[in-house]
């Protein structure tokens, strides 16, 4: 009955040690993929890296508009409604907002830019921020908006994150 049971615990410590071996490759092969998938930049990615040149002109005029709209607490609640429709896109936020936000709009013409303009240089600079491959690709233009926003970093970053809090409520003042 001994050599039974040593059979099966054989066969049990075999078939053990079979499916960790096998967990252990896939987990390895894996790994090994992983860093292929993550390495490639999708296509709209790159798209909106290229989309517009992006220039100190441009960042002067969007700085601008980020200021003006700044002090539009009409603008900034039409942008911050704006900003929660799921049906906006990278590619159709310059038109919806053109159509759906008139104060926004207001400010965007005192600025010198045009929604679609704006929406461009944003999603150029949020696409060049999130991609380090995007040095390496062959597009010129891709390649151009990837070293204007690596020599103008601290500014299009404060672009970017000024931004993201339109439409935000206001931080309480200090006591």
């Amino acid at each position: 009955m001994k050599a039974s049971l040593s059979g099966n615990s054989t066969f049990i410590s075999r078939l053990a040690i079979a499916s960790i071996a096998g967990a252990v490759a896939l987990t390895g092969l894996g790994f090994a993929a992983t860093p292929d998938l993550r390495a490639e930049t999708p296509p709209d990615q790159i798209q909106a890296a290229g989309a517009i040149p992006l220039t100190t002109e441009l960042l002067d005029k969007m700085d601008n508009f980020i200021k003006k709209v700044g002090t539009n607490e009409a603008a900034k609640t039409e942008l911050g409604a704006a900003g929660k429709d799921p049906s906006i896109t990278p590619e159709t936020w310059g038109s919806v907002i053109a159509a759906k936000c008139p104060e926004a709009v207001k400010v965007f013409t005192a600025s010198g830019l045009t929604p679609d303009e704006f929406s461009k240089g944003i999603f150029a600079i949020m696409a060049v921020g999130m991609s380090e491959d995007l040095g390496k690709s062959e597009d010129k233009k891709v390649k151009d908006n990837v070293a204007f926003v690596a020599a103008n970093k601290a500014r299009a970053d404060a672009i970017f994150g000024a931004f993201m809090m339109i439409g935000e409520p206001a931080a309480a003042p200090a006591p």
